[in-house]
């Protein structure tokens, strides 16, 4: 049989994933004037999407300059368009042992000076202020950051995807990068990308099928080839894949965290925002309802959207809580879910031109993924600072370089303990 060669459409920028990430650099490169922009995504409603199966906090209280930087500058943006994007200063609220005290006061110190506001709470303070938080025996003390808060991901990521397409950006649903080739025209670097498109809508089986299944060549089912000036890996879990196809090697990987939701039953916790456990559980208000997480560190590598229900709970999330609060002795768990992150090897968003493997000398390629699980909280930003080096050659509002692929080469890592 043979195989009909598809059409190739010529494109100024092509980017490769629609999450959030993707449809906040869509939206800024439109904004300041760049056309012909495509954003491709095999599941452009996102059920499978980190920008959807998340807990929904969003926080500058970062050890790391560059992270406080980047997550100030997008709460900033959310606070413009607070009902938009579903935005809530309700603040987190860190709970230290005394392992850790100074290093959270260094921290904190360093946040204050970046302009990010974060108050010292003594055990006494913490229980007059969180009055259902009664056990406190084994804390040195708190730190409440009150414009850290909540954010509704889903709201946000369609906020970027109406403000680009009304600059004319066009997303395109169902659409998976299955191969790339390079070439030089007129002084300029051109990539050809061959698309596959599926042309009925998938259930969610078969994307969990298609996102799980390891990479296979098969053109005999592409639609179309564009032609681009620029491509940008905006893959998120899916981004090692893609940064194969196109001709490098990303250290990042997939990574399955849970979230519960339980009935609070005994203590209302809608006057509060986010809550991070001494324990590493993180819980707050979901409705009229807890929402809880935690990173268990047993996690195998690799694309799992199961969870573990009741088990995952009674296990990781109710014991700390208890033991924070005799408020949560009779919790209820009643439903959760399982997403992914993609994790870099130092849990930091690579984000930047792409210029190891294959590409040293390659122009046009770009990156911006393994968030580690705040890309949400960092999205204006790391679409605001990649447009920039895009159109104009460096990140002028912020300077990207620490979170550049390269530094997995040079050993440059960026040392971030704030995570949770």
């Amino acid at each position: 049989m043979v195989k009909t060669l598809p059409m190739t459409t010529r494109v100024d920028t092509l980017i490769v994933g629609a999450g959030v990430i993707g449809s906040s650099l869509a939206m800024h490169l439109s904004q300041r004037g760049m056309q012909n922009i495509r954003v491709i995504d095999f599941d452009l409603e996102g059920t499978l999407s980190s920008s959807e199966l998340n807990a929904g906090g969003v926080r500058a209280t970062w050890v790391q300059p560059i992270n406080i930087l980047m997550s100030k500058l997008t709460i900033e943006y959310f606070e413009q368009f607070a009902t938009e994007v579903g935005y809530r200063p309700c603040g987190y609220l860190w709970l230290h042992p005394g392992s850790r005290w100074v290093s959270a006061l260094e921290a904190r110190n360093r946040q204050v000076d970046l302009g990010w506001p974060v108050q010292v709470w003594e055990p006494s303070e913490l229980k007059r202020n969180i009055p259902f938080i009664d056990k406190v025996d084994d804390l040195a003390g708190a730190l409440f950051s009150p414009r850290d808060g909540l954010i509704n991901p889903n709201l946000l990521k369609n906020h970027y995807r109406e403000i680009a397409k009304a600059h004319g950006v066009i997303f395109e649903d169902r659409t998976l990068l299955q191969d790339a080739s390079y070439l030089a025209h007129g002084g300029e670097y051109h990539v050809v990308a061959t698309l596959e498109r599926f042309e009925s809508v998938m259930s969610h089986e078969t994307k969990i099928e298609i996102a799980s299944a390891p990479f296979k060549k098969d053109l005999g089912r592409a639609r179309v080839q564009y032609r681009a000036k620029n491509i940008i890996n905006c893959a998120g879990p899916w981004a090692s894949r893609v940064a194969r196809i196109l001709g490098y090697e990303a250290p990042s990987y997939p990574l399955r965290r849970q979230v519960s939701i339980f009935d609070c039953r005994d203590v209302d916790l809608t006057p509060y925002g986010m809550v991070v456990d001494s324990s590493g559980v993180y819980f707050h208000p979901e409705a009229t309802n807890g929402l809880a997480g935690f990173a268990t560190h047993h996690e195998s590598q690799g694309v799992n959207f199961n969870y573990d229900g009741e088990k995952f709970f009674e296990e990781y999330i109710w014991p700390a809580l208890y033991e924070r609060s005799s408020c949560f002795e009779r919790l209820k768990h009643l439903t959760g879910w399982a997403g992914l992150y993609e994790v870099s090897p130092d849990e930091c968003a690579i984000l930047g031109a792409v210029t190891q493997g294959n590409l040293r000398n390659q122009r046009g390629v770009y990156e911006a993924h393994s968030f580690s699980g705040h890309g949400v909280m960092q999205s204006y930003s790391a679409g605001l600072t990649l447009a920039e080096l895009i159109l104009y050659g460096k990140s002028e509002t912020i300077d990207i370089s620490p979170l550049s692929g390269r530094r997995f080469e040079t050993q440059e890592l960026i040392r971030e303990n704030l995570i949770i």
